[in-house]
């Protein structure tokens, strides 16, 4: 008479397959957060782009560049322009969405003709929560600069980690803000030394 015995895996087989998967894990987790982060600044940095675009249409449009306090060496902080004129000047819309319908409003910064030239989506506001009113990046990061040439010599000066002059009229760049343990990253829309 033959025996049957039941066919299983030994311990020693299942802490293999348990240890391999932990090895695999180990490796993938970071890898999927470092192009987590990538994905992030690619985002924030196309935000940036929108910023400098609108910009850019806004002197087309009237002759003259707005926010005057990004017109220094360096530039400004968004929050330091404050985020209902630059909201006001590039969309012509209040913090909260709705449309300005006189062009007498402080916050549209010259925009006389109520000329939307950018839309903010709520992923441009601090936790995507447009009801803040604070723009922040990717990383709910506030410290969005935008530097913009105010002399009209077609370059700007200042500008961190670049120690030469930038050939451009407005530009935008993001520095770590501190505000949270976790280290942001900076990135900028020109080329770094």
């Amino acid at each position: 008479m033959k025996k049957h015995y039941k066919k299983g895996f030994t311990l020693i087989e299942l802490l293999m397959v348990i240890a391999i998967i932990g090895i695999l894990a180990g490796i993938l987790i970071p890898t999927v957060g470092a192009v987590k982060k990538q994905a992030n600044i690619a985002a924030s940095k196309s935000q940036l782009s929108g910023y400098v675009s609108a910009i850019s249409m806004f002197k087309t449009e009237y002759s003259y560049f707005p926010f005057t306090a990004a017109h220094a060496d360096g530039g400004a902080t968004i929050a330091s322009i404050t985020p209902a004129k630059f909201i006001g000047a590039l969309s012509a819309r209040k913090v909260n969405g709705d449309k300005i319908t006189s062009s007498s409003d402080a916050n549209l910064d010259g925009n006389r003709r109520l000329i939307s030239f950018h839309s903010f989506s709520e992923s441009e506001f601090l936790g995507g929560d447009s009801t803040s009113g604070l723009i922040a990046d990717r990383f709910d990061n506030q410290n969005i600069y935008i530097a913009i040439d105010g002399d009209g010599n077609g370059k700007l000066t200042g500008l961190p980690n670049k120690t030469g002059d930038v050939r451009a009229t407005v530009t935008a760049y993001v520095l770590d803000d501190s505000t949270t343990a976790e280290e942001e990253p900076d990135y900028y829309l020109y080329d770094v030394d």
